[in-house]
């Protein structure tokens, strides 16, 4: 085997792996960008979450104290 076949098969060799790694990166990459999103609306649910927990427990204590009163 000479030097120009050796080194013609490594290219080809190295090509075919830089492509098989940017299919994988790109894969990758859409995959961290989904998985923003849904941290994005898991933020937001549990933002939402905590207003209306705390919207009930003022509820629930205005309630306690207006039969407090009646008492």
């Amino acid at each position: 085997m000479t030097t120009s076949a050796s080194t013609t098969r490594s290219d080809a060799k190295l090509k075919k792996q830089v492509a098989e790694q940017n299919a994988q990166i790109g894969k990758l990459q859409r995959r961290i960008n989904e998985l923003v999103d849904n941290i994005a609306v898991l933020q937001d649910d549990v933002n939402t979450f905590k207003k209306n927990v705390s919207k009930d427990l003022l509820d629930v204590i205005e309630t306690l104290k207006d039969q407090a009163l009646k008492s």
